[in-house]
């Protein structure tokens, strides 16, 4: 599954061993997707890799490119040999739940929890900050904000989903989702913002109305259940003008991270929704190759293939809900302490801890016993930790 969040130690000594991270900037666009000109208000679906590959990147004043998430729910990274230039809005934000579904995620973040029914309990928000699901009020029971650079906050409620990621944003990092409230029905939780990197071998710059945006969606159900910001990257010799970089959650939801990474910032001068979760360096990779990652490669004795998406596994009534599922680490190379997180449909989730020894064999594997709930749709995903 496309859900890799290595430790940023071990991504930080990739980069730092590959050769020429000093030399001429590559963004690593091929330009197969050709130009790109936003005139009017569009809407993309991200590709299968969640990568774009321009020859030069145009917003036009007043547009907004909206890009939704793909069926992996990759990060995108917005890839370009020529300059980018924003003088629109990019978004890549989660939204609200309603009574039918959880938020949509912004693209590379995570679908917020659904919402609950007569005799059926709402489900948790997805990602390594998610929201629990609970009332729809905002007392200690209150369903859950989702977590990201900051925790989940706002209300009373002890269900809020804490914090994780690295400020290198290597790799990019979507914001977590709230959990959804109880009722006849209820209300799903926000979806969390999105994950995006654009990066170019020459120039980005942000007009000062321009806006790259990553926020949570809001909350619903009179519960503080809103997701988080995602993150937003860019990447370029120089990156320039006073545009706005915006990843903050909504109803709750924690905050985002921006990041900048150049080598000129003469006429740097961007907008940040909150300074502390911004930083600035001259990591110019945009991914580092080989890119450590981890995969749910068995579930309840099917095979994953790699590359397939969040797992969701089904067991019928009658079925043994004890079952194993096996995780696979590449290019880590050290041993790869694992969080394996089950998140029903409806219910509680439940989370269980091991490691990977990737520092004797590459790629290497280890098997994790479980519980899933029965006739329960349960998505399996794994992080770092």
């Amino acid at each position: 599954m496309k859900r890799t969040q290595p430790t940023s130690l071990a991504i930080l000594a990739t980069v730092l061993s590959m050769p020429g991270v000093l030399a001429q900037f590559d963004a690593g666009s091929d330009g197969s997707d050709g130009a790109l000109n936003i005139l009017a208000n569009t809407t993309t679906v991200a590709p299968p890799d969640g990568i774009f590959n321009f020859t030069t990147v145009t917003i036009a004043s007043g547009a907004r490119w909206v890009i939704l998430p793909n069926a992996n729910g990759t990060p995108v990274y917005v890839l370009s040999q020529g300059d980018v230039v924003i003088n629109g809005y990019l978004d890549v934000n989660g939204q609200r739940g309603d009574a039918v579904s959880g938020g949509r995620a912004g693209a590379g973040g995570f679908p917020g929890g659904n919402p609950g029914s007569a005799g059926t309990p709402p489900g948790d928000g997805q990602g390594p900050g998610g929201g629990k699901g609970g009332a729809g009020s905002t007392s200690a029971d209150g369903a859950g904000a989702g977590g990201h650079a900051s925790a989940g906050s706002s209300g009373n409620s002890t269900k809020h989903g804490g914090t994780y990621g690295s400020a290198l944003l290597i790799p990019p990092e979507g914001g977590a989702s709230g959990g959804g409230t109880t009722g006849t029905p209820g209300d799903g939780g926000g979806g969390g913002g999105g994950a995006i990197t654009i990066a170019s071998n020459t120039r980005i710059a942000l007009d000062q109305n321009a806006r790259v945006e990553a926020i949570g969606g809001t909350s619903s159900g009179g519960a503080y259940n809103g997701g988080a910001g995602g993150s937003i990257r860019l990447v370029a010799p120089k990156v320039e003008g006073s545009g706005q970089l915006y990843s903050y959650g909504q109803g709750g939801g924690g905050h985002g991270r921006n990041r900048v990474d150049t080598t000129d910032r003469t006429n740097l001068a961007l907008r940040y929704n909150r300074g502390e979760y911004t930083t600035i360096g001259s990591m110019m990779v945009v991914r580092p190759d080989p890119f450590p990652r981890l995969d749910v490669i068995q579930a309840a004795g099917t095979d994953i293939p790699l590359g397939s998406g969040p797992v969701q596994v089904l067991l019928p009534f009658g079925a043994d809900p004890n079952v194993s599922v096996m995780v696979q680490a590449t290019d880590f190379n050290a041993v790869v302490p694992i969080r394996l997180v089950l998140t029903p449909d409806n219910g509680p989730g439940t989370s269980y801890d091991a490691e990977i020894d990737n520092a004797s064999a590459n790629p290497a594997t280890t098997t994790v016993n479980v519980t899933l709930p029965i006739n329960t749709q349960t998505t399996i995903r794994v992080w770092t930790r």
